[in-house]
């Protein structure tokens, strides 16, 4: 009985300052997209290294649904190839830090040759910088999307993720993927490239800077280990990453119950993936032609 009350109470603190967060930081109405695949599925890039593998052994899985990039793809060969339907930035890093910003949204203005959408957060739009970058290119449709943080009882926030007020902590770019992808009305939301197999990469020298080697599908073997910073540029502290880690990995859990709650199932096909959520499916292998 204690431990119910203590549950309900943080849950009711958690749902006040949702509402809160909402009132401060939420856009009312963010429409999306609908799906264009006949079948409602739609297969969400996620940079990790195993998605080269995955898109080179299993073409076509790829066959029939909707793609979504994330992050630093438009840089890669991948992506001019794969032609996504969608690309999705989270990280304010993307818009505050110069070379960040002119890499990724130069490569997009330059090299997307089709009609895209990009999903964007509302806070993108306090900084001007990336969006005359975006405007040159016509084939670039941009869509704005709340990340506000939202948490509180199960019901409260499924109907908020529905209404696209708000998210599960969106602590990597993955989180909003899966929220964006769900909310456009995707029966099936795979995941591939999915690893999170961080935990190993993480070192701390003689000078306790914590260091992370980030590996990516395009790094091709050359990433190296570097100190992880926060929003505001500083670099941060073992605590704070795994503290980030762990609020990541039971994002997922939320999202596997909001999919649920639309009639949608999540779907991790990445093979060795360290997110622990979402049940997982073994592509059968294809001759190789």
């Amino acid at each position: 009985m204690e431990q119910f009350v203590k549950t309900f109470f943080s849950r009711l603190w958690q749902t006040l300052l949702s509402l809160l967060k909402i009132s401060l930081k939420s856009c009312l109405r963010t429409p999306l997209p609908r799906p264009s695949s006949a079948e409602g599925e739609l297969l969400i890039l996620a940079n990790g290294p195993s998605l080269t593998q995955t898109v080179e052994a299993h073409p076509s899985f790829l066959q029939g649904k909707d793609l979504l990039a994330v992050n630093h793809a438009a840089v890669s060969d991948l992506f001019v190839r794969l032609r996504p339907r969608y690309y999705l930035l989270a990280d304010p890093l993307f818009w505050i830090d110069p070379a960040i910003r002119d890499r990724t949204f130069g490569a997009l203005a330059a090299r997307t040759a089709w009609p895209m959408t990009l999903f964007m957060p509302m806070r993108a739009w306090k900084d001007r910088t990336w969006q005359p970058l975006v405007a040159q290119n016509p084939q670039i449709r941009v869509v704005k999307y709340n990340s506000t943080p939202v948490e509180g009882f199960p019901g409260f926030c499924n109907l908020v993720y529905k209404l696209g007020l708000g998210m599960p902590r969106p602590h990597n770019v993955l989180i909003p993927s899966i929220a964006v992808a769900v909310r456009m009305g995707y029966r099936r939301v795979y995941l591939a490239g999915a690893d999170h197999s961080w935990l190993p990469e993480i070192t701390v020298n003689d000078r306790n800077e914590v260091l992370m080697n980030q590996k990516h599908f395009y790094d091709r073997g050359r990433s190296e280990a570097r100190a992880v910073r926060n929003e505001n540029l500083t670099t941060a502290t073992l605590s704070t990453i795994l503290h980030h880690m762990s609020v990541a990995f039971g994002s997922y859990f939320v999202l596997r119950d909001f999919a649920r709650f639309c009639g949608a199932e999540v779907i991790n096909v990445t093979p060795g993936s360290f997110i622990d959520a979402f049940p997982r499916l073994q592509l059968p292998s294809e001759p190789q032609g």
